[in-house]
Formats: structure tokens, C-alpha cells, sequence
């Protein structure tokens, strides 16, 4: 390495130390002129999984019109999607001010490697599902946006969020409200609630990926672009979900413990994996490899759905 060289290093490297100082100390950073380039790498990251994933809810919402039981069901279904292509607008916009494009993000990326979350490539099978999935994972996701907005380093990203959080509290508590309705309307709809619940729930669990000992981008938490673990997620997750189903009486494989106030799961391996082909999980224990590259895999619409979104293909059943 040239003398030349070795300065730069060295100015960058004085450069990230100061920013991170001014992190430390409570600082919010404003102007892109003062992202420095590790940290601007790690907001570059965030915001595409972000703005990405939530495209991918309207592949997966589109499936539940088939299965929509009146035209009620299919407004909120249609608001839903309108919701969540509006949360990847508002990220895209941000994620575009760093000289991406939102479009090649979302239109050219390779439909087999897009990121999402394994449940998003599921066919919703029918009503019952789609309002439990709402009320648990709507739910999931906005612990992870939440604590962009309240503790995020970089302030356009904590502005960014506030209306997409609204919506999403919104969309777990009709999630909520309609899983109890379906839940004591009659014993056909209950069953349909707790064959969803037990679907739904460990996707909820394994939302925030491996554990804290496991992590991998640990810059988000040293630049502040994120304030909670994984595990502070999950364990904030289980503990909002477990409250829900024990208020309206679903049975869940998870409880408190009366003598620490801690919520923990049971009857529930972890971590386990999805069977795609028989859209249930296999309801035992592996390893996080074998999970992760599972995961990865994706569900059944993979890459169908995005390659349907790409050619703005949607056909006749919308309506």
C-alpha cells in the first residue's frame, strides 16, 4: 500500500470515528453530504431489504381476493395492498436519494433472488388466514420499523417511517378485531382461526431471524440504525402476540411465566423449517443453516409472483 494510500485509510477511518461519536452522543444526522461511507453502505442495505419486502405483500395480499367472502373483505384487502406499495413508495424515495433506482430495484431484479419472507411466497387459502396473518405479523413487521422510527441515527429514515407505522398498527388491530370475529362466529370459522394461528404463529417467531449470538451486520446497532436485537424484537413480538391470543382465547405455543413475568415459547421447536410442499412447517428442531438456506429458497409462488409483478400481470381476479 502507497504512503498516498495509507493517509486515506487512515482520514477515512478518522472520519467514521467521528461521525460514530456524534451518534454516540444522541446526534441525529440530517445531510447526506455528512454520511460517511461505511455508514452510508449500511443505510444503502436497510433501506433496499426494506423497500423490497414491501412490494412483496402485494404479491402475496393479491391471493386472498380469490378467497375474499364479500366485498367488505375485499376493500380491506385492496387497502392493504395500497398501504404497502405506498410504505415501499415512501422507502424508495429515500432509498432513491442515494442514487438508486426504485424501479430497476423492484422491475429488474432477478425474480429468483427478490427478499422477502418465505409466507409472503404462500397462497392465502382463505379469509381467516389473511386477518390472522395481519393480526400477528402486521404486527411482527412493525417492531422492526418501529425502532427505525424512534431510535434511528439518520432523521430522513425516522420521518420515513411514521406514516408507514400508523398504517401498520392499523392493520394489525383489523387483523386483530376480525381473527376474534371469525374466532366466535361459529365452529366452521373457528377452525378456520386456529388452523391459521398455528400456520401463522412461528412465522411471527422466526420474523427476526437468528438470534443475537448469530447476528451478522453488527454496524447497524454500532451506527444506530437500529436500536434492538433481534432477540429484543422477538422478545417484545411474543410478548404483544401472547397477550393478543390469550385475550381472545387462541391457543398458542407460547405463555408467561407467573413467577418472572418472561414469555416464552413451548410445544414449538426452534429454529425449525417450512414444508413447502405441504404448506405446514416439519414441527421440528434443525439447524439455522438448514432454516436460513430454506428460507432463502423461498415458497411455492417463487419466482412466479415476481415475474407476474415485473410484467404488471394481474389478471381478472381483483375483482
Amino acid at each position: 500500500m502507497t504512503q498516498q494510500a495509507v493517509a486515506e485509510q487512515t482520514m477515512e477511518e478518522a472520519q467514521e470515528q467521528a461521525l460514530l461519536a456524534r451518534i454516540h452522543a444522541g446526534e441525529l444526522i440530517e445531510d447526506m453530504d455528512e454520511l460517511t461511507p461505511r455508514y452510508r453502505a449500511i443505510l444503502e442495505r436497510t433501506l433496499e431489504i426494506a423497500a423490497q419486502s414491501e412490494v412483496t405483500v402485494l404479491t402475496w395480499a393479491y391471493t386472498a381476493f380469490r378467497v375474499a367472502p364479500d366485498i367488505g373483505a375485499k376493500v380491506a384487502i385492496c387497502g392493504t395492498i395500497q398501504d404497502e406499495v405506498g410504505h415501499a413508495h415512501q422507502q424508495g424515495m429515500l432509498f432513491e436519494r442515494f442514487g438508486f433506482d426504485m424501479q430497476k430495484v423492484a422491475f429488474e431484479a432477478d425474480p429468483r433472488k427478490y427478499w422477502s419472507l418465505p409466507i409472503m411466497e404462500f397462497p392465502v387459502r382463505n379469509y381467516a388466514e389473511f386477518v390472522v396473518s395481519q393480526a400477528f405479523l402486521d404486527r411482527a413487521g412493525r417492531f422492526t420499523t418501529w425502532d427505525i422510527e424512534l431510535n434511528c441515527s439518520f432523521a430522513p429514515y425516522r420521518r420515513t417511517l411514521k406514516k408507514v407505522n400508523f398504517e401498520e398498527a392499523y392493520h394489525f388491530r383489523h387483523g386483530a378485531m376480525w381473527t376474534e370475529f371469525y374466532f366466535n362466529q361459529n365452529d366452521e370459522t373457528k377452525k378456520l382461526v386456529e388452523d391459521a394461528v398455528r400456520w401463522i404463529f412461528p412465522w411471527g417467531y422466526h420474523w427476526y431471524g437468528r438470534p443475537d449470538d448469530l447476528k451478522g451486520y453488527p454496524d447497524q446497532l454500532n451506527y444506530k440504525v437500529r436500536a434492538w436485537t433481534n432477540d429484543t424484537m422477538r422478545r417484545k413480538w411474543l410478548r404483544s402476540a401472547t397477550d393478543f391470543a390469550d385475550r381472545v382465547g387462541l391457543k398458542v405455543p407460547a405463555e408467561k411465566d407467573k413467577e418472572t413475568g418472561e414469555y416464552r415459547i413451548t410445544d414449538m421447536p426452534y429454529p425449525m423449517t417450512f414444508d413447502a410442499a405441504n404448506h405446514d412447517w416439519e414441527w421440528e428442531e434443525t439447524s439455522w443453516d438448514r432454516a436460513i438456506g430454506n428460507f432463502k429458497s423461498g415458497g411455492p409462488m417463487r419466482p412466479s409472483c415476481y415475474e407476474r409483478l415485473q410484467r404488471e400481470e394481474w389478471g381478472d381476479q381483483l375483482w
